[in-house]
């Protein structure tokens, strides 16, 4: 076979670090009522507070968004007779200072009471782009050393680049991947923001030029 055609195909991984500066929260309203309007009422009274409190600990109202509301009956306990109705309203919280999640849940818990669900909270970069270059970067350097390393072992050094794959043969890239550490203390619900990791997979095809051991490898000036 032709030295231009031997190849070296390896996988390399890479991982950057970095402190999610937003939190999102995923918040749910539900009132009771007599009939539907009262339900209704009930419920949008209640989403106008937490919106009014959530402002008011300097969450921006482009960052407060509906994200389902709806309105069913109630039933008795034989599921045969309606008795009233019952309202919901779900709510999308963005907070961009990690610090004041506590106090924002505080808040609209006040305004809302037991009417209130926290469904999630999610820790988040406001850009994840920055970091999941870093992270590429880092596999493709990792794919480099290992194919040198064989191409070393296969008396060779490596050429061109035929080919870059993210995520490995056979696999997808890898998604991100988040700690989050949830405080002990007085406040309704503190969060500490720990850290998101960002992992990508890359895998590259190298030529393979022969060459005796101890060649000088053509990419080592990269």
């Amino acid at each position: 076979m032709s030295r231009h055609r031997r190849i070296v195909q390896v996988t390399g991984s890479g991982r950057s670090t970095a402190t999610p500066d937003v939190v999102r929260l995923a918040l749910g309203v539900t009132c009771d009522g007599d009939d539907v309007s009262s339900a209704l009422r009930l419920v949008g009274e209640r989403v106008q507070a937490i919106g009014a409190a959530a402002r008011s600990q300097d969450v921006r109202a482009g960052d407060i968004s509906s994200t389902g509301a709806g309105v069913h009956p109630r039933y008795d306990r034989d599921g045969q007779r309606v008795v009233g109705y019952q309202a919901f309203h779900r709510l999308g919280v963005i907070v961009r200072d990690v610090d004041r999640v506590g106090a924002v849940v505080d808040a609209v818990a006040g305004v809302a009471g037991n009417s209130l669900s926290v469904d999630s909270i999610q820790l988040d970069l406001s850009d994840v782009s920055a970091l999941q270059d870093e992270a590429r970067s880092a596999a493709f350097l990792d794919a480099r050393a290992k194919a040198r390393q064989y191409a070393a072992l296969s008396d060779a050094v490596l050429g061109e680049v035929r080919s870059v794959v993210e995520g490995a043969v056979g696999g997808g890239p890898a998604r991100p991947m988040m700690r989050m550490a949830m405080a002990s203390a007085d406040s309704a619900m503190p969060v500490e923001a720990g850290e998101q990791t960002v992992i990508a997979t890359v895998t590259v095809t190298w030529a393979l030029d022969g060459s005796s051991v101890g060649a000088a490898d053509r990419t080592a000036s990269e």
